[in-house]
């Protein structure tokens, strides 16, 4: 097995996370707070695939996201980026305004396309360190202070780390978080 190998089985289990559980949530979970200070669902689902999104497409890869595609507009990626340092009233907005249908047919849009450049890759192609701050510049907000402080520190950072950062280990504390919250909905 290779460095690759396990990416790309984490990769298709970050997807395989999100969509499980989207699959089992109601409207009315999506966008109520059970426990205080906590996004509401429907923003982490959200994040989740926009993080997934961001990842592989702008930080590494430097080209449009999936997010970018006329028919994905109303996600708000122009406006609110991918969740990282926007306000926790922006997140409820999110929530809000974007269906679990939406997020759902999204999430799908975005694991073909990831899964099969992460398929074309080599473990000499993950080592390459992107121009992150440079791919930021797409989108006016994603250099705001508040949200670059979020991703700064993948900066420098060879491509599998941000594939392992945000697009694995983030992911699997948010699947964590949504368990919880669900949980708590559901007593």
């Amino acid at each position: 097995m290779t460095g690759k190998d396990l990416l790309n089985m984490q990769l298709a289990g970050s997807f395989n996370m999100l969509r499980d559980r989207l699959e089992t949530v109601s409207d009315r979970e999506w966008t109520t707070r059970d426990i205080p200070s906590t996004s509401l669902l429907g923003f982490t689902f959200w994040h989740g695939a926009r993080i997934i999104d961001w990842g592989i497409h702008c930080a590494i890869r430097g080209v449009p996201e999936i997010a970018d595609r006329p028919e994905w507009r109303r996600l708000r990626a122009d406006e609110l980026a991918y969740g990282a340092g926007i306000t926790s009233e922006e997140a409820d907005e999110v929530a809000r305004s974007v269906s679990r249908e939406d997020v759902a047919g999204y999430l799908d849009a975005i694991k073909e396309p990831a899964l099969r450049w992460l398929g074309d890759r080599t473990d000499a192609d993950l080592d390459h360190v992107p121009d992150l701050e440079g791919h930021q510049r797409v989108k006016p907000r994603y250099l705001t202070p508040a949200v670059w402080e979020e991703v700064s520190d993948l900066a420098g950072r060879p491509a599998w780390q941000i594939l392992a950062r945000p697009c694995v280990s983030h992911i699997r504390v948010h699947a964590g978080e949504i368990d919880i919250l669900l949980q708590s909905l559901r007593q």
